[in-house]
């Protein structure tokens, strides 16, 4: 099976919702909020699986609220 490719920031930003701006700032705030993102030489990438557990996390915050 092959590995996904890396998510790009207009990939997270159209999958939350929000403008690639809000992707920059969650990785240089280093904030909790958001999926682990890391640099590939000048661009932002994250890997889905990353994406996907952290979609999980927040979705048993909200039914544990």
């Amino acid at each position: 099976m092959m590995p996904r490719p890396l998510a790009t920031t207009p990939q997270l930003a159209e999958h939350y919702g929000v403008p690639a701006q809000t992707i920059r700032r969650w990785y240089q705030t280093q904030t909790v909020i958001g999926p682990l993102m890391f640099r590939a030489g000048k661009f932002l990438r994250a890997r889905w699986e990353d994406i996907e557990a952290y979609d999980a996390e927040q979705a048993g915050r909200r039914h544990a609220a």
